[in-house]
C-alpha cells in the first residue's frame, strides 16, 4: 500500500466523524425527546389541525411539481444534444430562495395595487390567496427538483429494452405499458423529495401566514423553548421523511453506474417541449427578477446597502463556505464507505454506509429547524464552552448537515460505469486511491465540484430555519435580515438586498471558476480560501459590544403566553402611575408594575390578520393602539374597555395602510405615523376627524420609508419621527414643516440603524431605540450624540433586536429587548 492511501482514511475517518457531530447524534437526541414523555401544552393542539393541512398542501404541491417536471426531464433523460445547456436551465430557478419568489411575485398584491387594496377589505379571500400564491410558488421552486429525478430514470433505462418494448406499442400504448412501469420509481421518488420538503417549509409559508407544520413548530419552539415538546409534535413528517430518506438511500446505491450514458434512450424532441420548458424559466426565474427591478423607485437603499449590511453578506458567505465544504466532506465519506464496501465485499462498510447515506437524506426532508435544536440540546448536554455553543461554528455545521444531502445526490448523479475503469487502470499502473482521484478523476469532474460547492453556498447564505435557531444574537446574517426586511414591508431594501445577492452568485461562480481552472492553483487557491475564511470568521466575534452609559438596574418576563410572559414584545408605553402597558405577537396588552408584577391585560378585537405595533397613552389615561394589520386606530378605557376607533384602509385622507404609532399634542391634536405605501403622519382632532397630513414614500428631504415611531416635544413644540428605512431622526413643527434631521445609516456614535423607537426626557434629551445596531443611543436637543448604550447578545445590557423603549421619571428606561423576549430596565 503506498503511503497516499493515508490522506484518503484520514479524509474518510474524518468524514464520518463529522458526520455523527451534526448529523447522527442530533438525529439520536430527536428520537429520544420524541419519544420521551413531556405534560401537555398549551398550544399543542394546533400541531394536528396544521399537520393535515400541511399534508394536503404538500400532496397538491408534489404533484403538480412532478406533473411540470416530466417534459424538462424528459428532454434531459433523453436529448442527443444541448445536455449541459439544459442542465443550466434547470438549476437556474434554484438561484433564487423560495421565499425570495415569493416576494417578487407578491409585489403584485402590495397594499398600492389595485388587486391589494381589493383583497384588503376581503381577509378571507386574502388568506385563500396567500395559500394559492405561496403553494404556487413552491411548485415554480420544486419542479426543476422533480425533473431531475425524472431524468435520472430515463438515464436508467437500457435502450435496447425499450427499443424491443416499442415495437408491440404506440402513443399511448407505449406510455402506458412502458414508460409508466419502468419510470414508476423514479417518478415517486420525485413525488416523495418533493413531498418531504414542502412538507416542512416554513420562510415561504411564514410570509403568506399561512399555519403549516414547519409555521407552527417554529411558533412553539417560540413559545417553550422546549426540545420534548418539539420533537413530539414533528412525529408525523419525521415519520414520512424517514420513509423517503431509507428509499432513497437504498436506490441511490446503484445510481449513475448505469452500463450506458446519459441519453441512453434517446427521443426527439419537439418544439413545444423546449416552448413549454422557456416558459416555465420564464414564469420561476425571469418573470420574479423583473418584477424585482421594476419595482426599484431610487437607489438610495442600494447605496446604503455597502454601507449597512457588508457584514450580513460577508459572515453568511464565509460561514456557508465553511458548510458547504463539510457537506462535501460528509458526502465524500458516504461515497468513499460504498467503494470499499463495493470492491473488499465488507459487509459492515456496505451497512454503514446505508446508514450514512440514510441518514443524510433524512436530515435534508426533516424540518431544519428541528435538527438545529437537537444539536443545540447535544451541544448543551456536552458541556462544552458558551464560546463554541454561541458561535458561528454552530450556525456551520447545522447548514452543512442540512445540505449534505445535496452534495451527496449530485455527486452521486454524476458517477459512470467508465469512472470505474480509469480507477481499475490507474490502480493496474500502481496509482493510489488518491492519486487515481487527483489526476484521473479531478480533470473531469472538478466543474461538478464547484458546481456544487457553489449551489451549496448558495443555499447557505439564504437558508433560515437552521440558521435562524442557531444564529447567536449579534452575529450579523443576510438571510434572517432580508426577512426581517419583508415581514416589515421594507420593499426597497428586500429589492436592493436581492439584486445584490445575484449578482454576487454570479461573481463568485466567476472567481471560483476562473481559480480552478488553472490545475496549478488548485491547492493553493483552496489553501488560500480557507485558511482567509477561517481567519475572516475567528478574527472577529461579529458582534457590537456594550458600551458605558447606562446601569442595568432588573429584567423582567420570558417566552410564553402566560402572565408577565411575551411572545416577541414590539411596543411599550409607560403611564404617570409607572404602569407599563406592553403589547407582542399574540396580540394581548399586558399591564405591568414597573418591577414586571402583572396588573392585567387587555386583548386586540382582532389578531388573525396581525398584530400591533404601537401603543400611546392620551393625557386622559386612554391608550391609543395603531392596530397596524386593521388599518385603523383602537382606542381602550384606562380599565381596558374598547370605546372607539378610527381610521380603515386606503390611500385618501384620513385612511391607513399600516399605522405604526401615535403621539399627542397639548392641544389634543393626534399624529399618526403609517407606511406601507403612504407613509406618512397623519393629523386628526381629539374625535377623530382628519385635519392635514405630511409627508410621502421615499428618501428625499420631507419624505419617509417606515416612519416607526412618534414623540411630541411639548416644550420646543416640534415632533420626532423615527425615520427608520431611512436610518433618520426627522424634526418637524406641529404643522408639518420640516425643520431638520438627526443622524445618518451607520454604526458608529451619532449615525442610525433602523431606529425603531424614541422618547424624550424631561431635560429634552432624546432617548432612540435602534432595531439594527441592537442599542440605545442618547441624542441632545440639538442632534449630538451623548451616550451610547448596549450592544448584541444574550446577556444582561445586551439586547437583540429591540423594538421599543419607555423611560419613567426616575430615568429608568424601560427597553423591549424582543429577540430575548424580555423587558430589560437601565438607569440612564
Amino acid at each position: 500500500m503506498s503511503d497516499e492511501t493515508g490522506p484518503v482514511k484520514f479524509l474518510t475517518i474524518a468524514s464520518v466523524a463529522l458526520w455523527a457531530v451534526v448529523i447522527l447524534l442530533p438525529l439520536v437526541v430527536f428520537f429520544v425527546q420524541a419519544v420521551s414523555p413531556a405534560p401537555d401544552l398549551e398550544g399543542a393542539g394546533r400541531i394536528v389541525p396544521a399537520a393535515f393541512r400541511s399534508f394536503a398542501l404538500a400532496g397538491i404541491i408534489a404533484g403538480v411539481a412532478v406533473l411540470l417536471g416530466w417534459v424538462p426531464g424528459r428532454l434531459l433523460g433523453t436529448c442527443r444534444s444541448g445536455r449541459d445547456l439544459l442542465l443550466l436551465l434547470l438549476l437556474m430557478p434554484l438561484v433564487l430562495p423560495r421565499y425570495v419568489l415569493y416576494y417578487a411575485w407578491t409585489l403584485l398584491l402590495s397594499p398600492t395595487t389595485t388587486l391589494g387594496a381589493y383583497l384588503s377589505g376581503k381577509p378571507d379571500l386574502a388568506r385563500f390567496v396567500g395559500t394559492f400564491s405561496s403553494s404556487s410558488v413552491l411548485v415554480l421552486w420544486y419542479w426543476p427538483l422533480a425533473a431531475l429525478l425524472i431524468a435520472q430514470g430515463w438515464r436508467s433505462i437500457d435502450r435496447q429494452v425499450w427499443d424491443c418494448a416499442s415495437l408491440d406499442a404506440g402513443g399511448v400504448g407505449i406510455f402506458r405499458k412502458i414508460t409508466l412501469p419502468l419510470l414508476a420509481r423514479p417518478l415517486l421518488l420525485a413525488f416523495g423529495v418533493c413531498f418531504v420538503l414542502s412538507l416542512s417549509e416554513f420562510a415561504t409559508f411564514h410570509l403568506a401566514g399561512v399555519q403549516t407544520i414547519g409555521t407552527e413548530l417554529a411558533v412553539l419552539y417560540e413559545l417553550t423553548g422546549s426540545e420534548s415538546h418539539l420533537a413530539r409534535a414533528a412525529w408525523p413528517v419525521a415519520a414520512v421523511a424517514l420513509v423517503v430518506a431509507l428509499v432513497l438511500g437504498r436506490s441511490s446505491r446503484s445510481w449513475g453506474f448505469g452500463t450506458a450514458p446519459i441519453g441512453s434512450v434517446e427521443l426527439g424532441s419537439h418544439r413545444w417541449q423546449w416552448i413549454l420548458l422557456s416558459v416555465l424559466i420564464g414564469v420561476s426565474l425571469v418573470a420574479p427578477m423583473a418584477l424585482l427591478i421594476g419595482n426599484v423607485t431610487d437607489t438610495q437603499a442600494l447605496r446604503q446597502f455597502f454601507k449597512l449590511h457588508p457584514d450580513d453578506l460577508a459572515w453568511s458567505l464565509g460561514i456557508a463556505a465553511i458548510a458547504a465544504g463539510a457537506a462535501h466532506l460528509i458526502a465524500f465519506g458516504a461515497l468513499s464507505l460504498e467503494r470499499v464496501g463495493r470492491r473488499r465485499g465488507r459487509y459492515s462498510c456496505r451497512v454503514l454506509s446505508l446508514i450514512v447515506r440514510t441518514t443524510i437524506f433524512l436530515v435534508m426532508f426533516v424540518p431544519a429547524s428541528i435538527v438545529a435544536v437537537s444539536l443545540l440540546k447535544m451541544l448543551a448536554v456536552s458541556n462544552l464552552p458558551m464560546a463554541v455553543r454561541q458561535s458561528w461554528y454552530t450556525v456551520s455545521a447545522g447548514q452543512a448537515g442540512r445540505f449534505a444531502g445535496v452534495a451527496l445526490i449530485l455527486l452521486l448523479l454524476s458517477r459512470h460505469a467508465h469512472e470505474q475503469c480509469l480507477s481499475e487502470m490507474a490502480s493496474l499502473d500502481g496509482a493510489s486511491g488518491l492519486k487515481a482521484w487527483w489526476y484521473v478523476h479531478l480533470p473531469h469532474t472538478w466543474p461538478l465540484f464547484v458546481g456544487t460547492f457553489i449551489l451549496i453556498v448558495m443555499f447557505g447564505i439564504t437558508e433560515l430555519s437552521a440558521t435562524m435557531v442557531l444564529l447567536p444574537a449579534g452575529l450579523p446574517n443576510f438571510a434572517q435580515r432580508l426577512l426581517n426586511q419583508m415581514h416589515y414591508a421594507r420593499d426597497q431594501q428586500v429589492i436592493a438586498s436581492c439584486l445584490v445577492l445575484v449578482f454576487l452568485f454570479l461573481v463568485l461562480t466567476a472567481v471560483i471558476v476562473l481559480l480552478l481552472r488553472v490545475a496549478r492553483l488548485r491547492w493553493l487557491a483552496v489553501s488560500l480560501f480557507l485558511v482567509v475564511s477561517t481567519a475572516a470568521l475567528t478574527g472577529c466575534d461579529g458582534r457590537s459590544h456594550q458600551t458605558d452609559g447606562a446601569e442595568v438596574l432588573d429584567t423582567f418576563g420570558a417566552a410564553g403566553r402566560g402572565q408577565g410572559q411575551f411572545v416577541y414584545p414590539r411596543a411599550i408605553d409607560i403611564a404617570g402611575d409607572g404602569t407599563l402597558f406592553i403589547v407582542d405577537k399574540t396580540g394581548r396588552i399586558q399591564k405591568l408594575g414597573p418591577e414586571g408584577n402583572f396588573l392585567g391585560v387587555m386583548e386586540m378585537p382582532l389578531v388573525e390578520t396581525g398584530k400591533p405595533t404601537g401603543l400611546s397613552i392620551a393625557a386622559n389615561g386612554n391608550l391609543y393602539v395603531a392596530d397596524t394589520h386593521y388599518h385603523r386606530v383602537v382606542i381602550f378605557s384606562p380599565d381596558g374597555t374598547v370605546i372607539g376607533e378610527f381610521g380603515r384602509f386606503g390611500q385618501e385622507d384620513g385612511c391607513f395602510i399600516y399605522p405604526t404609532d401615535v403621539a399627542f399634542s397639548e392641544d389634543g391634536r393626534i399624529f399618526v405615523g403609517e407606511y406601507g405605501g403612504n407613509d406618512r403622519i397623519s393629523v386628526f382632532g381629539e374625535q377623530g376627524d382628519f385635519l392635514y397630513s405630511f409627508g410621502d414614500p421615499g428618501s428625499g428631504s420631507g419624505q419617509f420609508a417606515r416612519p416607526a415611531a412618534l414623540c411630541v416635544d411639548k416644550s420646543r413644540e416640534c415632533l420626532y419621527v423615527a425615520d427608520a428605512c431611512n436610518h433618520r431622526i426627522a424634526i418637524y413643527d406641529l404643522d408639518g414643516k420640516l425643520l431638520r434631521y438627526i443622524g445618518s445609516a451607520g454604526r458608529a456614535a451619532g449615525q442610525l440603524r433602523y431606529p425603531y423607537d424614541l422618547t424624550l426626557l424631561p431635560d429634552g434629551t432624546l432617548v432612540v431605540c435602534e432595531y439594527g445596531n441592537n442599542r440605545l443611543q442618547l441624542f441632545s436637543a440639538e442632534g449630538q450624540s451623548l451616550a451610547v448604550c448596549g450592544g448584541a447578545g444574550r446577556q444582561l445590557g445586551q439586547l437583540a433586536y429591540p423594538w421599543g423603549v419607555a423611560v419613567d421619571s426616575r430615568r429608568r428606561a424601560f427597553v423591549v429587548d424582543s429577540g430575548n423576549m424580555r423587558i430589560q430596565v437601565w438607569q440612564l
